[in-house]
């Protein structure tokens, strides 16, 4: 993207919900939690919808995201290998409101799941939540560059 804009001062947006979709699929499906004889893993990212922009004005660079999550979960019995029967249950997990300025104690969670609901919550959305933290500025360094040139 090439950028006219001197002094970085007028306001130049880029949409990045597209970006967002994929840093999901690399950096939260597939998280694997091992705990107590079970496995918890996030299976997909069934859906992201929202807005998710990165924007530049008055030379500062800044993200405003306001999205919600839906992701797909199951839970893993773990057991000897001379056993043949695997029991696995499968769920959601949603975030409804995941939003630039929320502090992930604001996070809220619904789990669906016929079973396994308390222990998803304890084991698997703390790992979630420490990711989730890190695409704040992940989403800034990879897209600042593209809203805003060098200063002379």
């Amino acid at each position: 993207m090439v950028v006219h804009n001197p002094n970085n001062w007028h306001w130049i947006d880029k949409n990045c919900l597209p970006w967002s979709k994929e840093y999901f699929d690399e950096n939260i499906k597939n998280t694997v939690v091992d705990k107590d004889g079970f496995k918890y893993t996030i299976t997909t990212v069934e859906s992201i919808t929202g807005d998710c922009d990165v924007t530049q004005r008055k030379g500062k660079v800044l993200c405003i995201y306001d999205m919600s999550l839906s992701l797909g979960v199951s839970v893993e019995e773990v057991k000897e290998q001379s056993e043949d029967e695997s029991n696995v249950t499968s769920g959601t997990i949603s975030l409804a409101e995941f939003v630039h300025d929320q502090d992930d104690d604001e996070y809220v969670f619904e789990i669906k799941s016929d079973e396994k609901r308390t222990e998803i919550k304890k084991h698997l959305i703390p790992v979630l939540k420490s990711k989730l933290q890190k695409f704040q500025p992940d989403l800034i360094e990879a897209h600042s560059k593209d809203v805003q040139h060098a200063s002379n």
